[in-house]
């Protein structure tokens, strides 16, 4: 089944999509740590650290992790299907996903605040406000593998990180060939990078001044995308078929 996915040229056109989603998560992955006691949204492997420390600590913080497992995995199979369903029609699910997203934010949002303050990490509305959380995320990490396949992750820094840093010194090192394939790299890479540093110092001032309120900015950033975005996206010539 094809994908229409995004092109990595022209570089513009790539970060326009790409800069926001890094923002985004940054902001989510930020408040999520902070008011969800230590759970990241929108990645696996500190969750997997955590849970590692919960279970030797028999912590009840163990539990929003536990179910965040299933979570996650449910609504990237979902996110997956749908994107099959829109590709049989000869279109693209990226924004059908985008505004999901956004309405799982939203949810997040909505309980979060309606819980505050968290005190407790096995309460239900803790734990409710934790997977509406992973799922929103979820939903963009599987736009990430389906529709930006060959583009840095915008959840994800340590790969990215490791990668701008390769591409740096490769750069450095004027090899032909090398050091313009580096520099392309570099020029999608560290962009990402910063923004969501950037995103996770504005949701750590937001959460720390407007608590779970701050997760508008994200909501109404999804939903400009998707309601922005041109549908199909990408060219059809690049699809690739799953």
């Amino acid at each position: 089944m094809a994908y229409v996915e995004v092109p990595l040229k022209p570089l513009s056109r790539a970060l326009r999509l790409t800069l926001p989603l890094a923002f985004i998560a940054g902001i989510v992955d930020v408040v999520g740590f902070v008011a969800l006691f230590g759970l990241f949204t929108s990645h696996f492997t500190g969750n997997f650290v955590v849970m590692g420390q919960e279970i030797v600590t028999h912590s009840l913080r163990l539990i929003a992790e536990l179910i965040a497992i299933p979570v996650f995995l449910l609504v990237v199979t979902a996110s997956h299907f749908v994107a099959l369903s829109y590709g049989r029609k000869g279109t693209s699910a990226f924004r059908t996903l985008l505004l999901v997203q956004a309405l799982l934010l939203a949810a997040c949002m909505a309980t979060g605040i309606a819980v505050s303050p968290i005190t407790d990490p096995a309460n239900p509305g803790s734990v409710l406000t934790a997977q509406l959380g992973v799922a929103a995320m979820a939903v963009q990490n599987a736009c990430a593998r389906i529709f930006f396949p060959g583009h840095p992750s915008t959840t994800v820094m340590t790969i990215n990180t490791t990668q701008a840093t390769i591409d740096f010194v490769d750069m450095q090192r004027g090899v032909p060939g090398v050091s313009d394939r580096a520099r392309e790299r570099f020029e999608h890479t560290a962009p990402i990078v910063l923004t969501f540093i950037v995103g996770v110092i504005a949701g750590a001032y937001g959460y720390l001044f407007f608590s779970f309120w701050c997760l508008a900015i994200p909501v109404a950033g999804l939903i400009a995308i998707g309601a922005t975005i041109r549908v199909p996206i990408g060219d059809a010539p690049q699809a690739s078929q799953r």
